[in-house]
């Protein structure tokens, strides 16, 4: 396999006492797509603000295309970089705005024209060269930032939150524009979000971080499917977690209440030993014909049914205080009775569960 075009080494960072990064590593090969995925005080803007120059670490070392840069200035690595907040310039116009790192390069006035307007071209902002930001609109705005930052045409694009400040609309929109764009340009980009519905669908690859340190690295099916630990599980998507204890491991069994389930998983875990159990909404299947014999079936009362639009999302109660979710596709609404109270009988498929250790902070 090739060297990656970025690799960070055991990077620590630490604020006064507070540590915000705990041994950081990761590689990322040319033209990849990579978001760091976390919840407020994770790390994820720390670690790309150190990327971009703008932090050096405590320890560690940052490495691009083999060459250390760990304590190289901003203005020398030549990467674009786009904030949550825009920073553009209130006094310049958009031509103006997209021209400034191209002036600063001192290219020839006809190569700086021809490259803003393939640039706003490239964002679908021609004619709007003479507007000044605040003529714009807030997805206007950060297609002028993005813009900005691609014309100087840089080896790793840093992108910092830069859809958080929009609304839904605007943001679902300009996140399929952002991910063509990288696609098109082949940029290696580094996007931090807390939107795990961004980075399901724009990333190449996802690194979930947990207070200071990578919880997970995986492609967007890996994490979401395949969830490494329960916060990960929690975090990205919704999951449903039930107590259990490991009955045999060697086959893959755990009960849950007074109910025995079978598992495809490994099971690493004594006899004995409580265990969580995961399984997401989508999986949980509601039983049309509960035969005599089946096995993995909880019965379940319905506590509440929202109408989703696309399905039902039923709350269920098993048992005195555990709760579950699952969706219903209103096409099989008619099958079943999803009155609060009722009854309903659910499978949970052996290989949608997934089982932790419960020496986790999920609480179930």
């Amino acid at each position: 396999m090739e060297e990656p075009y970025l690799q960070i080494q055991s990077v620590t960072k630490k604020f006064d006492r507070a540590l915000a990064l705990e041994d950081v590593s990761l590689d990322i090969q040319e033209g990849e797509f990579v978001f760091l995925l976390g919840p407020s005080g994770c790390g994820k803007t720390t670690l790309l603000r150190i990327v971009a120059g703008l932090e050096s670490p405590t320890g560690g070392s940052i490495l691009q295309k083999g060459q250390e840069i760990t304590h190289l200035s901003p203005a020398k690595r030549n990467i674009g970089i786009v904030f949550q907040s825009y920073a553009l310039f209130p006094n310049l116009t958009v031509f103006q705005n997209i021209a400034y790192g191209l002036e600063n390069r001192k290219l020839p006035k006809n190569q700086i024209q021809h490259r803003v307007a393939e640039m706003l071209e490239l964002v679908g902002l021609q004619g709007y060269e003479a507007r000044y930001p605040a003529q714009l609109s807030g997805g206007q705005q950060q297609r002028v930032a993005l813009a900005r930052a691609l014309a100087i045409s840089p080896d790793l694009l840093l992108l910092d939150e830069p859809l958080s400040a929009l609304d839904a609309r605007v943001r679902a929109n300009l996140r399929i524009e952002v991910a063509r764009l990288q696609r098109q340009l082949g940029v290696t980009t580094i996007m931090v979000s807390h939107d795990q519905e961004e980075a399901l669908t724009m990333a190449d690859r996802v690194v979930v971080m947990d207070q200071g340190r990578i919880a997970q690295i995986g492609t967007p099916e890996e994490i979401y499917h395949r969830p490494a630990t329960p916060f990960v599980a929690d975090f990205v998507g919704l999951m449903n977690f039930l107590p259990g204890v490991v009955i045999a491991p060697e086959l893959k069994r755990v009960k849950v209440g007074k109910v025995e389930l079978n598992l495809h998983q490994e099971i690493l875990h004594p006899a004995g030993q409580d265990v969580i159990l995961a399984i997401r909404p989508e999986k949980v299947q509601v039983v049309e014909n509960l035969s005599n014999g089946r096995e993995n079936v909880l019965h379940t009362r319905v506590h509440e049914v929202e109408f989703i639009g696309a399905f039902y999302r039923l709350h269920l109660q098993l048992g005195e205080e555990e709760r579950l979710l699952a969706y219903l596709p209103p096409q099989r609404s008619s099958v079943y009775t999803i009155r609060e109270g009722e009854e309903v009988p659910i499978y949970l498929p052996p290989d949608q569960l997934q089982v932790y250790p419960k020496t986790s902070s999920i609480t179930v």
